[in-house]
């Protein structure tokens, strides 16, 4: 209890120490999400990852993150240790790095550059292959072409797995230590790995569930029968972005870890154009210097590796070997342990008072912050409202502007339409005042012409020209008032229809005298034809009747008529 007492005082102090640093140019590249929770892109891993290593560019892979200052003999996911969780075997590394690195992407061994990391953008608790076999735990890192794949699991690409990860890329335990705290103290050495790599079978195991990827791995009733205890269960809880580079995050039945979602941008600055990481990419000298040191490094473990011998019996001599020395090792530690607590009780019984007290000011300090805390969601709360009120009124303001300009449009448009209307109505009294004088002047000609009515042609000049000047009078009037336009048009009409019908009744006269003078001559031809049938007719009434001689016969002569001719 005393020991968990100033474990919760450390890391609530800790938490304090961190949010205090957490408004760094790094951290300024993380957000909030959709979901709730953090959100970044792929340049935070660049800006992020600098101070720890290295950015190369290498072909078909992009840009790749080189780890630096690593101790020799190094692999991933060797410093740290596993933890069961909601989301089966999560690994939690010792690493200020790991929480990109063992979490998102994938690892390569480059012959160039050792071990590079490639990032990624789907959360994981771990994305290793495993081994299990002859009391060892073993797993490596999945290759880039080890990809999930729906509800399949874990698709390689085409890849034989055996094929895309070497036997001594695998970090192997004694199954025994498999929940040890420092897994790196158990570690076997590269050279011994491929010898238990071949006496192992491989339980690679994902699976999708619930929006969440599921490491299976070794079966856990196996790791329990081994360690003759169940294997505890923790939670995954998310950490806060200023404490993503501490090591220690399990408290309670909790794993806290720093798991941002990383979202697909359109474009992202690479390394060389981004300030924070552009100091991270390795120069052409340095990447010779890394390339030379990896080849003399990789010999040396071929020329290790071929040394070893292939005989079963040697193999499990050296594991027993290895497994005393592990377990003198650790009685060792213990021994070191038993006089190490000796000499802390002491400490703790002086650090019991201070702790109390500082449990009742952290008690008090949670009591703040918890205040503070719904101060702030108060705060927040009242934020959110004051800018859903303040977006309502915009909305408002913008309807309202929108109907207002809709409105104007629709105004300006009225008033266009008036104003051509108007126009229009000026050029049609234009044009009737033209026909009118042109109606005038072909009345004038008619009364010149008509000269046999020259009393109703001056009086109908008499009251065309009174006409026309109520006309002009009305003209004038409606350039002054356009309101008067109406009863003007009206009287026009009126004006126009009494002028139609004196047209109509001087053509109706017109054709009356044109009757009369086709009546006239229809007469005259009748007269005519009867005059001819006349003149036909006397020659044969001036024949002589019984047939006279010495005069022609059916001809009269003299001015004789006939006794039956017409007019009797």
């Amino acid at each position: 209890m005393k020991t968990t007492r100033i474990t919760l005082l450390a890391l609530f102090l800790g938490a304090l120490a961190g949010a205090a640093s957490a408004s760094t140019s790094v951290t300024a590249g993380i957000h909030i999400g959709s979901s709730g929770r953090a959100a970044v892109d792929v340049g935070f891993f660049y800006d992020d990852l600098a101070p720890y290593g290295n950015w190369v560019e290498r072909p078909h892979r992009g840009w790749c993150w080189v780890p630096r200052h690593t101790r020799s003999h190094w692999r991933p996911y060797q410093y740290g240790h596993w933890t069961l969780t909601d989301y089966g075997w999560t690994w939690v590394s010792d690493e200020p790095y790991g929480w990109a690195t063992y979490h998102y992407g994938r690892w390569y061994d480059d012959p160039d550059y050792g071990w590079e990391w490639i990032p990624g953008q789907e959360w994981g608790p771990a994305w290793v292959s495993w081994q299990e076999g002859n009391d060892y735990v073993g797993w490596a890192p999945l290759p880039p072409t080890a990809e999930f794949s729906g509800n399949y699991g874990v698709d390689y690409g085409g890849v034989d797995f055996s094929a895309s990860l070497a036997p001594e890329d695998y970090v192997f335990v004694p199954e025994r230590q498999f929940l040890a705290p420092r897994l790196d103290s158990y570690v076997v050495s590269e050279v011994q790995a491929p010898i238990i790599w071949r006496q192992t079978r491989n339980f690679t195991n994902y699976r999708f569930e619930n929006n969440r990827f599921i490491n299976q791995g070794v079966p856990v009733d196996r790791i329990q029968r081994v360690i003759g205890r169940n294997v505890p269960r923790f939670q995954v809880a998310d950490l806060a972005p200023g404490q993503r580079h501490q090591r220690e995050r399990v408290l309670g039945n909790r794993v806290a870890l720093f798991r941002p979602q990383v979202q697909r941008a359109a474009a992202v600055a690479p390394p060389p154009s981004r300030p924070l990481a552009r100091r991270a990419v390795m120069t052409a000298a340095a990447a010779a210097t890394v390339i030379r040191a990896n080849h003399a490094a990789r010999q040396q473990r071929q020329a290790l590796l071929a040394q070893q011998p292939n005989n079963p019996r040697n193999q499990q001599a050296q594991n027993r070997q290895h497994q005393q020395q592990i377990a003198a090792r650790q009685e060792q530690r213990i021994g070191r342990q038993q006089a190490n607590q000796r000499n802390l009780q002491a400490q703790q019984n002086r650090q019991q008072q201070a702790t109390a007290r500082q449990q009742q000011r952290i008690g008090r300090q949670q009591a703040n912050q918890r205040n503070q805390q719904a101060q702030q969601n108060r705060q927040q709360q009242a934020a959110a409202r004051q800018q859903e009120r303040i977006g309502r009124q915009q909305a408002n303001q913008r309807n309202q502007q929108a109907q207002q300009n809709r409105r104007q449009q629709q105004t300006a448009a009225r008033q266009q339409q008036r104003a051509e209307r108007q126009q229009a109505n000026q050029r049609n009294q234009q044009a009737q005042q033209n026909r009118q004088q042109q109606a005038a002047a072909r009345q004038q000609q008619r009364a010149e012409r008509q000269q046999a009515n020259q009393r109703n042609q001056q009086a109908q000049q008499n009251r065309q020209q009174q006409a026309a000047a109520r006309q002009q009078q009305r003209a004038e009037r409606q350039q002054a008032s356009q309101r008067n336009q109406q009863a003007q048009q009206n009287r026009q009409q009126q004006a126009a229809a009494r002028q139609q019908q004196r047209a109509e009744r001087q053509q109706a006269s017109q054709r009356n005298q044109q009757a009369q003078q086709n009546r006239q001559q229809q007469a005259a031809a009748r007269q005519q034809q009867r005059a001819q049938r006349q003149q036909q007719a006397q020659p044969q009434n001036n024949r002589p009747r019984g047939g006279g001689q010495g005069q022609p016969q059916g001809r009269p002569h003299g001015n004789q008529r006939p006794p039956n001719g017409p007019g009797q």
